[in-house]
């Protein structure tokens, strides 16, 4: 047994009890800071950890009908709940939130009703979720007849879109509710057949009308297409700095500027580039990194009707691009009013109306419409919130 020494000296005594008081202190403040495992604590035995929002857990589960039917599992063998991998959740509400720093392989993008069953459950637990109704799950189907608005499939011009008819392959959108007395601003890109792999039928490039703010206004109307008539606002500094106008999605030209002007008649606007050899100018693009690359421009011939331009950038060859001095197009332009037989898979694929759908709480999952049942096991829980 150890003994107290009777004669120790006082000054011994303080020096021992301040160091006491400081490892008190710097424990409380560790412990405060990083939890109890600073000091390599493990879990009493029997403790079990209960998931909270910000937490990781990896979890097994077996997802069904209500009427008992398996549609999907994270074990290899079903019916004897063997084999196969856990699902890494980073339990979060919110699809957009990244997960805490070495938990990057924990996702978020679940079902809000799955994620909200999982709260509260313990560490080993098998508990079952659900029902749960397809608006808490992929959504409400959408049908013939339902309506949405959206911005992507005309390019940032939002249309009110009505579902024409749909099936398990492929749907055709309307846009109806166009009687807009207001100017607006025309799109530079509308999808013209999703069916298409080329991409020139894919998708439509519309004449830059668009560089003129709020300037188009809808002069027809008739059930296949709405006609508009563009006013352009100003002839002169179309832009302020160079900037790319696409033709086709392959071809292009450049307004330069202080060197492009535009004018116009009833039926005829016409953009004119007409540049000084040897004018030099500075062009800032993103890679297909998206690393922003800046360029220098140099005009090395002026000829009749055409342009001939270098372009050089630090660590990269110099190359020419040739475009017309002149663009000449109609102010008035046809728009579709249907988007016609456009693949599902391909509209899941690219997201392109994921967000419009949800914000209508629509859905084109195959899921979509059905109430479903989880059958989950917490294999380990990490305290991460």
């Amino acid at each position: 047994m150890i003994s107290f020494n009777p004669v120790m000296k006082l000054e011994q005594l303080a020096a021992i009890g301040l160091a006491l008081i400081i490892f008190a202190g710097l424990s409380s403040y560790l412990i405060f800071e990083y939890g109890d495992e600073i000091f390599g604590e493990e879990k009493t035995t029997g403790e079990k950890e209960v998931i909270e929002l910000g937490d990781c857990a990896d979890v097994n589960y077996i997802g069904k009908f209500t009427n008992g039917t398996v549609f999907d599992s994270s074990y290899a063998d079903v019916e004897n709940k063997t084999d196969g991998t856990p699902l890494n959740i980073f339990i979060s509400l919110d699809v957009t939130e990244d997960p805490p720093a070495g938990y990057e392989q924990y996702f978020a993008g679940l079902i809000d009703g799955f994620m909200n069953g999982l709260i509260g459950l313990e560490e080993g637990e098998t508990a079952t979720i659900g029902p749960i109704p397809p608006e808490e799950a992929y959504g409400v189907k959408l049908t013939a007849g339902d309506t949405f608005s959206s911005a992507n499939l005309a390019f940032g011009l939002n249309q009110t879109l009505e579902v024409i008819n749909i099936d398990s392959e492929e749907m055709t959108l309307k846009w109806i509710n166009v009687e807009n007395p207001d100017k607006f601003t025309m799109p530079e890109w509308m999808f013209k057949n999703l069916s298409s792999m080329v991409q020139d039928e894919m998708i439509n490039v519309i004449p830059p009308y668009y560089i003129w703010e709020n300037s188009t206004e809808i002069i027809e109307i008739n059930d296949e297409e709405v006609i508009v008539k563009t006013t352009p606002t100003k002839s002169d500094n179309l832009y302020e700095t160079i900037t790319q106008i696409f033709i086709t999605t392959q071809d292009f030209i450049f307004i330069l500027p202080n060197a492009t002007s535009a004018t116009w008649d009833d039926t005829t606007i016409t953009i004119t580039s007409s540049p000084e050899e040897g004018d030099i100018y500075t062009y800032q693009y993103l890679d297909y990194y998206g690393q922003l690359v800046t360029s220098i421009i140099e005009v090395e011939n002026v000829a009749a009707d055409k342009i001939n331009i270098s372009f050089s950038s630090e660590g990269s060859d110099k190359f020419y691009y040739e475009f017309n001095k002149t663009l000449e197009f109609n102010r008035t332009y046809s728009l579709p009013r249907y988007y016609n037989k456009m693949p599902l898979y391909l509209i899941q694929i690219f997201e392109i109306l994921d967000e419009d759908l949800a914000r209508e709480g629509y859905s084109i999952h195959e899921l979509a419409g059905k109430e479903l049942i989880f059958e989950v096991t917490i294999e380990e829980v990490y305290k991460t919130s």
